[in-house]
């Protein structure tokens, strides 16, 4: 057990190095059967912490899922574990918000294990990603684009959610499995070219080690590298800010706040368009949409993201919650930077099922194309269904809060609604078998 006892070792320091786990902490692993996870749960086992398991069956894989549901209970039986277990209905949850699978799987497993803590009166959550995970998931931002944060991986801990195992490798993960002859099981989507994830496990990083077969450690020690410029940078961002930003509405969140930017003082800094994308990104304005804002020398020009308003005043810039009274009521679609617009031949169009994207019938389309935000009374044919609904009874149906409905935006040509935004389609210009040319609408500023 030399080797076994050597790996967490490693674990132990580097959770007491980054206070991960305390002695009294009441631990929640979420167990898929896997490697990695049954190894972290036979790691918290030995450890001597309270935990309890959490198994979610996402009926993905036919009798794989069930598979792996039944060697989780055996396994927490013979451990004498307490064993959660939620079965979802993926397929439909992802059609239903129209999301991918994965993103679908996320929220809905993430969700439950948020009230899981909340109801067992558990401290922390343990997940199972090791320093495998996280060079895949900085080499994925890399080529996705992305700023230093993307760069710098998955953190040791974000909020009650905990990583203790990103100081070790698959491999000895597995060796440790080995020695404690431990079994578990494999998901057969892991070895699927079609994700990108596994591109990157399968091809991409195969390739890296056969021109330096040091590759795995020099990227690791490159993402604790960059997790330590991160600091100089976040704190250099910080000053920028107190210099250049001054809040209106003291007592509100900032979510309310209406915020003033000094454009004579963010000049002065050493790299303006970053101070102002940390400012402005929170408030849903993407990269190139602070471009945009940082280029502009026309007083009262405005610019819109999902929930705030930014108008460029003379000498700064005023940042404000989008609501009915804050927003103009017909904002013309090329004014609105944060829908992406194109129209291609339907042959040539790949339709995806996602919140952020909506396809119309172009030819069908009547007059202009505005964004405003959504009055009492909107009533739309929402996609797929033969009568109109109110807009308020879909937010209803989503579940939104009255803050995300003050905000929320529709899509509208000068007769109907045709999308409320980032939530459903209307059957209203739909593209049909006849079609010719396709309108397609991409959501950028979420």
């Amino acid at each position: 057990m030399a080797q076994l006892s050597a790996i967490f070792a490693k674990i132990n320091h580097y959770c007491h190095q980054n206070g991960l786990l305390e002695p009294a902490s009441k631990v929640l692993i979420a167990l898929s059967g896997g490697a990695d996870s049954v190894f972290l749960f036979r790691y918290l086992i030995s450890s001597g912490l309270e935990v309890e398991a959490a198994h979610c069956n996402f009926h993905l894989r036919g009798e794989e899922s069930n598979r792996d549901e039944q060697f989780v209970r055996d396994l927490c039986s013979a451990c004498q574990i307490k064993l959660h277990v939620q079965h979802f209905d993926t397929h439909n949850y992802a059609q239903t918000n129209h999301v991918s699978i994965e993103m679908a799987a996320r929220t809905l497993r993430y969700s439950w294990f948020d009230q899981l803590l909340i109801e067992r009166h558990l401290d922390t959550l343990a997940v199972a990603h090791h320093r495998d995970d996280n060079t895949e998931s900085m080499l994925l931002n890399f080529v996705r684009g992305s700023g230093i944060k993307g760069l710098c991986g998955m953190q040791p801990r974000n909020g009650h959610i905990v990583r203790p195992l990103l100081c070790i490798s698959r491999a000895d993960i597995l060796a440790g499995l080995n020695e404690m002859q431990q079994s578990f099981v494999d998901d057969s989507t892991n070895f699927d070219n079609l994700f990108s994830r596994n591109r990157i496990r399968l091809d991409v990083l195969p390739l890296l080690r056969s021109i330096n077969a040091g590759a795995d450690i020099n990227i690791a020690t490159t993402i604790e590298n960059l997790n330590e410029v991160l600091k100089v940078y976040e704190e250099s961002i910080e000053r920028c800010k107190s210099l250049c930003c001054e809040y209106a509405n003291e007592g509100l969140s900032d979510e309310n706040h209406t915020l003033y930017i000094n454009k004579e003082r963010l000049l002065s800094c050493t790299s303006p368009l970053s101070v102002l994308h940390e400012i402005l990104a929170p408030f849903g304005f993407n990269r190139s949409q602070v471009q945009q804002i940082l280029l502009c020398e026309s007083t009262g020009k405005q610019f819109y993201s999902s929930s705030h308003r930014v108008v460029s005043d003379r000498n700064r810039l005023i940042v404000s919650p989008l609501t009915a009274e804050t927003c103009d009521f017909n904002i013309p679609l090329e004014s609105f930077p944060g829908i992406k617009t194109s129209i291609i031949d339907a042959d040539c169009c790949t339709i995806q099922h996602l919140s952020t994207h909506a396809y119309f019938d172009a030819d069908k389309v009547k007059g202009k194309l505005h964004v405003r935000p959504i009055k009492p009374g909107d009533r739309f044919r929402p996609f797929g269904m033969s009568g109109s609904k109110l807009v308020s009874d879909l937010l209803t149906d989503h579940k939104v809060n009255l803050i995300e409905r003050s905000r929320q935006l529709v899509l509208c040509d000068e007769q109907d609604i045709l999308w409320v935004i980032g939530r459903r389609a209307s059957e209203t210009c739909k593209v049909t078998p006849s079609t010719r040319r396709v309108l397609c609408c991409e959501w950028v500023s979420i």
